[in-house]
């Protein structure tokens, strides 16, 4: 059932609030959190935005993808859309009424959460993402969103590891979300075959300036 389809998100998502309280992480099927319609909109936005190599993270690991910017969230300044109008439309999308009534369902808090940084990370074959941490980028962040864009790859796995040494590794599929606590270190495994496309974004209670070098 899709959120769109009940007058409570509660029915819908209270298995994955579960998951996501026992384990920091759960994988939500497509058509739940967003329509097959948004989800086209959103992958003919993104394919709007100008792309760059991305080989070095902001929390100090390695990467080998291909990013579009939506928002960024840089150290000591507020959040910047940029690429509009494009982007603007696209966070519309994200942070609909009917998604914040969902994440604060899943989240367990009435306290208002702000989309603080977004991208769309695009893997080839041989791309991979390391071993990282997402709070370092940005010490308020409480929760990544990972909207699967992707309809053909393979690897590629979305990979956390919980704070008593658990693994939990996740394949997304076209359309699927995926949601972590941004205090759990994870990493992608290589793409072994076609493209992993994913919009990617962050939650956070802090409407600020980025506090991370303070």
């Amino acid at each position: 059932m899709s959120l769109h389809d009940s007058k409570s998100v509660a029915p819908t998502l209270e298995s994955y609030a579960q998951a996501l309280r026992e384990t920091g992480s759960v994988l939500i099927p497509s058509d739940i959190f967003f329509t097959a319609s948004e989800v086209r909109q959103l992958e003919q936005l993104q394919a709007q935005l100008p792309e760059e190599t991305v080989t070095d993270g902001d929390a100090g690991d390695q990467h080998s993808i291909y990013v579009r910017r939506i928002l960024l969230d840089r150290a000591g300044e507020m959040p910047t859309v940029v690429n509009e109008p494009h982007s603007q439309q696209m966070l519309e999308i994200l942070d609909a009424p009917v998604r914040q009534q969902a994440l604060s369902f899943l989240f367990g808090s009435n306290e208002r959460q702000y989309i603080r940084r977004c991208q769309m990370n695009r893997m080839t074959t041989g791309s991979f993402i390391g071993h990282h941490l997402d709070a370092a980028s940005n010490p308020d962040y409480d929760y990544s969103l990972i909207l699967q864009l992707g309809q053909h790859f393979e690897g590629g796995e979305f990979i956390v590891h919980g704070k008593e040494g658990e693994r939990y590794a996740y394949q997304s599929s076209y359309g699927s979300v995926l949601i972590t606590v941004c205090t759990l270190r994870h990493e992608v495994s290589e793409v072994t075959a076609g493209e992993r496309n994913s919009l990617v974004y962050f939650y956070a209670r802090n409407d600020g300036v980025n506090r991370r070098d303070q």
